[in-house]
């Protein structure tokens, strides 16, 4: 079907990094394609059988590209967890619901459609070796249904199943606990490397990433949870196969003191004596590079994802942007499955990233609203390896955009000089989303799914969710969480130069 899809702005994002913005514009759409971008007035005569969306309070935008999380629709807090460090938080008393892969990342995907967002990356977490292949099929059945496009990662991990350093932290427990223990924690949940493999080179040859919206990653958990060798694999395959790659990256102090304790060096420099890092690779959170790390990374043409509710709902701590952006660090924006209200909302993540920058001061460097703006469109795609074709409003594009309704935004009053872009990092949120296209399809319109049945999916999703089990007093969770707190406080003994300088308590 033919669209003419009109607002009166129309953000462009070209591929130079410029907004772009077209006043009283529209975008013309053919099959999934977009064919020609321009004045509304100019291009409904040439469209005159197109099917008119959209109206002239509404804004065009690119699709909203979360660039890291992990298909959870159903928070860790709505399941029964509590915020807490991330290390820690796996160890909490607190016992967690269960819901099925399948349901779980469709009602992900009809929140984040709601939300605007058209592309994402999962970062798949595993139950278990013996579900493996089972959990990610029918996590990709959902995207499928969904009408979503994703970059779909593959999650592994080989080592440091409990802590940074699993045989020391071990050895130090009483006998009962450490059985308990690696009972419980120290076995890897994901596939081993073998079936791994074997996996990813199945779907490799199944997922089209040019004709369809699924592609494949490898994403190795980190570092601090693979060996030299396993990412040494993960390398060559992606290099062989044309394959994405994304990893966290010293998300959490901790995590660096663990590489400055065991190699005397940190994670990126480490990857970077891999030969890992190349433009494939994107690094999820990077909240601990410092200007070495980050200048290897722009260096090596790898991007940072900016998550920044998660880092502050799991107490990592604040990325420098504005290091990365002065580096020309490659940037996406990612919601991490943890938005900071609990529901996935691109505008306030921006927003929150265009904030958390300002330390005090009168200092120049901020990164422009511009640039944060790009990063959670234009720039994940390109994260994502769906910039050829994808990111911008442009005429042989596909046609992945957004219908913003303004009227929460400039109502009752909005000064003309100010820009749409600045406006909506300023004053946006995921309720003034309208409708939302993916390769030329509507999927959401006035605020209503259109391939997806919410009320339904609703129902299902609350037959089947499996409360959570009771949980004893004092059971293994609560007598390994202070230790594990223990331990990692204890190897905190590498200096810190945070990027954010906070009050003297003193």
């Amino acid at each position: 079907m033919d669209y003419l899809v009109r607002g009166k702005f129309v953000v462009t994002m070209t591929r130079d990094g410029a907004a772009g913005v077209i006043r009283n514009g529209a975008v013309a759409v053919s099959g999934r394609d977009i064919v020609e971008v321009g004045r509304y007035q100019d291009l409904k005569t040439s469209y005159a059988n197109a099917a008119v969306v959209g109206s002239s309070r509404h804004w065009v935008i690119p699709g909203f590209v979360n660039a890291h999380q992990h298909g959870k629709g159903l928070t860790d807090f709505q399941l029964g967890g509590k915020d807490d460090c991330f290390e820690i938080s796996r160890f909490a008393a607190e016992p967690r619901a269960g819901i099925d892969p399948y349901l779980d990342v469709l009602y992900a995907c009809k929140t984040m459609i709601e939300a605007g967002i058209t592309t994402c990356l999962h970062y798949n977490s595993s139950r278990s070796p013996e579900t493996y292949d089972a959990d990610v099929d029918e996590r990709l059945r959902a995207y499928r249904d969904a009408g979503m496009r994703v970059s779909f990662g593959l999650d592994i991990r080989d080592r440091n199943h409990i802590v940074y350093g699993d045989d020391e932290f071990l050895a130090s427990l009483p006998p009962a606990l450490r059985e308990q223990a690696a009972e419980r924690y120290g076995r890897s949940r994901t596939a081993a490397p073998d079936d791994y493999f074997r996996t990813a080179r199945r779907l490799a040859g199944s997922l089209d990433g040019d004709g369809g919206r699924a592609r494949l990653f490898l994403t190795p958990a980190g570092p601090q949870w693979c060996t030299g060798d396993l990412l040494r694999a993960i390398r060559r395959e992606a290099s062989e196969r044309g394959l994405g790659i994304q990893i966290h990256v010293l998300e959490t102090k901790y995590q660096r003191s663990y590489f400055l304790r065991e190699y005397g060096r940190s994670a990126v420099q480490w990857l970077a004596g891999l030969d890992f890092l190349a433009p494939d690779v994107s690094l999820a959170h990077g909240v601990w590079l410092n200007r070495e790390d980050t200048r290897t990374t722009a260096a090596k043409g790898a991007a940072v994802v900016h998550n920044p509710s998660s880092n502050l709902r799991l107490r990592s701590g604040i990325a420098p942007l504005t290091e990365f952006h002065a580096a020309g660090v490659r940037l996406g924006m990612g919601l991490d499955s943890s938005p900071l209200n609990d529901r996935p909302d691109m505008f306030q993540e921006m927003r929150l990233a265009a904030n958390l920058q300002r330390i005090p001061g009168a200092g120049p460097g901020l990164v422009p609203l511009e640039a944060i703006f790009r990063a959670a469109t234009a720039g994940g795609t390109d994260v994502l390896g769906w910039g050829a074709h994808y990111g911008t409003l442009e005429p042989g594009k596909r046609a992945d955009l957004v219908l913003v309704d303004s009227r929460s935004i400039v109502e009752p009053y909005l000064a003309r000089h100010q820009t749409p872009v600045d406006a909506m990092v300023y004053r946006g949120a995921a309720g003034a989303v309208d409708t939302v296209m993916v390769d030329g399809e509507v999927l959401y319109r006035g605020g209503k799914h259109v391939r997806l049945d919410e009320k339904a999916l609703l129902k299902e999703v609350k037959q089947k969710i499996a409360p959570a089990p009771r949980r004893k007093a004092g059971g293994l969770e609560a007598r390994l969480a202070p230790r594990v707190r223990d331990f990692l406080e204890s190897h905190e003994e590498y200096p810190v130069d945070p990027f954010y300088k906070f009050n003297d308590a003193g």
